[in-house]
């Protein structure tokens, strides 16, 4: 059974179930313990220097050199490897081993891409400011709840949610395109994707640039994005998926038009007489 059959199936359907249920709960749980920011501000106060009015760790080698830019280069260049892969994998039918997995490939590619597009634009629309410019941390910004409305300060770059935990999360999807034929690696692939993601978010909160619900919710958007893209593969006709393979992996035939014509005409039965 392939990828997306899997997930077309009862068995695939009832995955999906419980993923959007547990989904859901999740949604409430974090709006209901990290809604108000009481948690973000205390975590946030562990690594700020009161004395100082600074992060002491905004600029430290480890977190910003290593854990950051370094961290993100990779996770960038090996999603554009993925990406590679994926389309070879439909235009090369001599890949064999490849192809077999093609619709796997292809959804993770996908995912990935969709879920840093979807949390880089809410991030750039955001009203919401990073800790290190709140006037209660040395910068010029007021404070707003995460669910309060409010309008962004001048000069002030959004910050929710947060991006460079997707360094981490944005691989929760090899989990799904796993599960269908290794639910035990797609568990294993889950865990580590949440523990980088949730690992390059304390990095950040750490050096001051992000709060909790800030990474959190990030992980959050992305699990949406890959139960969203899974659920619309499910009433993508399966016809037209197979068509679509066919057209990629068939030479193109270019047939002269006077050719064709003539063609057309010996196929075209003659008319009869009344």
């Amino acid at each position: 059974m392939s990828f997306l059959d899997f997930y077309r199936s009862r068995d695939g359907r009832r995955v999906l179930l419980y993923q959007a249920m547990a989904f859901a709960g999740s949604g409430v749980a974090l709006s209901l313990s990290l809604g108000d920011g009481q948690l973000d501000l205390t975590i946030a106060r562990w690594f700020f220097d009161d004395a100082r009015r600074i992060f002491p760790l905004t600029n430290d080698w480890l977190l910003k050199t290593v854990l950051h830019d370094a961290a993100r280069t990779i996770s960038v260049v090996a999603a554009l490897a993925l990406l590679g892969i994926a389309v070879t994998s439909w235009i090369a039918p001599r890949l064999k081993g490849v192809r077999a997995h093609c619709d796997a490939l292809l959804f993770t590619a996908i995912a990935t891409v969709v879920a840093a597009a979807i949390v880089g634009a809410l991030k750039h629309f955001s009203s919401h400011a990073c800790p290190w410019d709140l006037a209660m941390f040395g910068g010029s910004a007021a404070y707003h709840p995460l669910l309060g409305v409010h309008a962004r300060a001048p000069g002030i770059d959004g910050c929710f949610p947060a991006a460079h935990p997707l360094s981490g999360y944005a691989w929760l999807a090899v989990g799904f395109a796993l599960f269908p034929i290794a639910r035990r690696r797609a568990w294993q692939a889950w865990a580590a994707a949440f523990a980088l993601g949730t690992l390059f978010g304390v990095v950040q909160i750490a050096r001051g640039a992000h709060f909790l619900s800030h990474v959190l919710w990030s992980a959050w958007i992305v699990w949406g994005v890959n139960l969203a893209l899974l659920g619309a593969s499910i009433y993508w006709p399966a016809r037209r998926r197979e068509a679509a393979r066919e057209l990629v992996a068939q030479p193109v035939t270019l047939v002269a038009p006077r050719e064709a014509k003539r063609k057309r005409a010996a196929l075209t039965p003659p008319r009869r007489g009344p």
